[in-house]
This record gives C-alpha cells, structure tokens and sequence, in this order.
C-alpha cells in the first residue's frame, strides 16, 4: 500500500471518530455565519480538524477568543463610574485584556481573580469570591449590635453611635485599615500610588483603579488587605503583579 494511501486512510479515520463538544460547535457556527455571507453546508465537525492548525489565521480575533473562553470585560460589567464603558468592552473582545488565575484563601473563603485589563492611565480586574465548591459566596451581611436604617444598593445602612443623623454604609468587602479600600496598588518602590479607586463590593465584580490622565507606573503591584466578607471574618492578605502588557495596544483600541 502506498504512503500516500495510507495517509488517506489515516485521515479519514480521524475525521469519522472526532467529535467536537456542543457548544464549542455552536459558537463556530454562530462565529462563521457572523463573519461569512455563504453558510457551508457541510457539516462543522469534520472540517474542523482540518481548519485546526489555521483557526487563529482565518478568524478574527473577537472570534478566536471567543472560542478559548470569554471576556467578562467585553460582556458582563455595568459600568462603573464609567470606567467600564463601551470602549473597555471593545478592546476586551478583540483580546486586549489578560487571563488570570490570582487566589488568596481564608475561612473557606477564595478571594480569586479572574482576568485584568490594563490601559496606560486605568487598571480593571474581574474577581469572583468564592465558596469551596466554587460558588459565590452569599450576599449576605452580620447586622448585629448595629442601628440599621436602611440600605444602599443592597448595602446596610446603619446611625452612627454617638452621632445622630450621622449614618455609614455596611460594605460586604472589610478591610482593617480605617478609611480606606481593602485594595490598593504600588509601584516598583513598593509607594502607594495616587489613584481614584472604585469597586462593586459584590460577590463578583470589578475593581477599577484610574489616575486623572497620566500614565500609571510599570510594574504595578496589587495589594489585598481584607479582614471580613459578609458575614465572615477572617484574613485575606498577599499581593502579585498586575500584568500590563497590552496596556498601549488597549489604550489605542479604546480611543
């Protein structure tokens, strides 16, 4: 039997035995017909081995990290003091932001990071607060010894002791630093940088570090400080560097 021959047979083998999972069929479909007037016929599973090798060449790049998981940036966040707005989204499909995989652990509780996307003058990161099985924690607050009032956006609002018509948001993220976040960043010199900070103080969310148009220094390190979520206490401090790699290209594709 000739080289040739045997190749064929090799192939075809391959092609009648891999089966490509649901959804990642279906986001192919959806990707070629966007991106293509003519629907081919034929069906997608045996012509993907075949346009494996090239997928990253013939589709654009929204649809090729699309196929490798999605962006919370391009289709989740509300914006944020508008911080996260349609020119954030924009970048972020088109691969301008970066996936990461950032935990810190206490209490059974995971503070984990999922992805950052970084412009000259703004830093975003996605975090999820995690369960043990992975779940979010609940939203979910100890009121206890406290004159609650009302809430904010989910938030309890409680007096203050001692003085009255003075009252004070209960956030679901503690820190045990008076008067500030429970994150922040710093340079090279490990100096706290001057930025506006902004953050949902939800069980997932982003937090959004911004400077008034001058560009962020490099290497930017985030700095975790919290010592309660919800109604746990506990202690959730480290840090590690905030991946700025793309910061000129997303700043670019965000004009």
């Amino acid at each position: 039997m000739s080289i040739e021959k045997i190749i064929k047979q090799s192939l075809t083998k391959q092609f009648d035995e891999t089966t490509i999972p649901d959804e990642l069929d279906q986001r192919v479909r959806q990707s070629f017909h966007r991106y293509h007037e003519k629907k081919e016929p034929v069906t997608m599973k045996k012509k993907l081995v075949m346009m494996g090798l090239v997928a990253a060449i013939i589709l654009p790049t929204g649809v090729y990290a699309a196929l490798n998981g999605t962006s919370y940036f391009a289709d989740n966040p509300k914006d944020l003091n508008s911080l996260v707005g349609e020119e954030v989204k924009r970048a972020a499909a088109e691969g301008l932001s970066i996936p990461i995989d950032q935990k810190i652990t206490d209490q059974g509780i995971t503070i984990h990071f999922t992805e950052v996307y970084a412009e000259d003058s703004k830093v975003l990161l996605h975090y999820r607060i995690e369960q043990q099985n992975g779940e979010l924690v609940p939203f979910e607050f100890d009121t206890t010894g406290l004159d609650v009032v009302g809430e904010a956006n989910g938030n309890p609002v409680y007096q203050d002791k001692g003085s009255e018509g003075t009252t004070s948001v209960l956030n679901f993220i503690g820190t045990s630093k008076e008067d500030y976040l429970p994150f922040y960043l710093t340079d090279e010199s490990g100096k706290e940088v001057e930025v506006g900070i902004a953050d949902h103080d939800k069980p997932e969310g982003v937090l959004a570090f911004a400077t008034h148009g001058f560009k962020l220094p490099q290497p930017l390190t985030l700095n975790i400080d919290v010592n309660r979520i919800g109604k746990t206490k506990g202690n959730w401090k480290g840090q590690f560097i905030v991946d700025q790699s793309k910061a000129k290209e997303a700043t670019e594709a965000a004009k």
